[in-house]
């Protein structure tokens, strides 16, 4: 199976949820599955209202535990021993939802300021993990990026402290659909064709 690609960013992250995981193994009331639950709530829900009630800088603290937590949860399940399919799918799924809810909820700040942008920013945030789960259902593997969610939600973060949405937006945009790009081109490029050539040649 493809190895999932890891940015410097991620593997930084890690090395705080990894200590994170190790202190709350023995918590059997905390699980894996919470957590992701939680960080979806925390980034998610509790970001955009606060994003809408103009504090921009509590939000970006809220995304900074839902960014932590939602490393955390993998981490905690690898710790324990408790890895599943289904635990990584709904993990997958909710950071879709969380991406979504904070991009949709800035653009509807000034929709006819940010609309463009953040479409634009939307469509490489959704392209980035197609792309890369496109490619690993292929049995191909994919390549970290300079647009992984991790970049993406420190800009987020950087944008909401310094309130320049717009910039953001565009930012997001560009990084996310070059990741996209990047991942396509790798994604689309035969591998092991040498190995390919010998196995075909009678």
């Amino acid at each position: 199976m493809p190895t999932a690609p890891t940015s410097w960013l991620d593997t930084t992250v890690q090395i705080l949820t990894v200590r994170l995981a190790r202190l709350l193994a023995g918590w059997t009331w905390v699980t894996p599955n919470r957590i992701t639950w939680f960080s979806a709530f925390i980034g998610g829900v509790l970001a955009g209202a606060l994003i809408l009630q103009g504090q921009l800088r509590w939000a970006a603290l809220a995304v900074v535990i839902s960014g932590l937590l939602d490393g955390l949860d993998g981490d905690l399940a690898r710790e324990r021993g408790t890895t599943s399919i289904e635990g990584g799918i709904l993990d997958s799924v909710l950071d879709r939802y969380v991406d979504f809810l904070i991009l949709a909820v800035l653009i509807w700040l000034s929709p006819q300021t940010y609309l463009a942008a953040g479409l634009f920013a939307l469509l490489g945030t959704a392209m980035v993990p197609y792309i890369r789960a496109r490619s690993e259902a292929a049995g191909k593997s994919s390549v970290a990026s300079i647009g992984s969610r991790a970049v993406r939600m420190v800009l987020v973060i950087l944008g909401l402290l310094t309130g320049q949405i717009l910039p953001l937006l565009v930012v997001l945009g560009a990084l996310s659909n070059i990741a996209a790009l990047h991942r396509l081109i790798v994604a689309i490029t035969p591998q092991n064709s040498d190995n390919e050539t010998k196995t075909n040649t009678p």
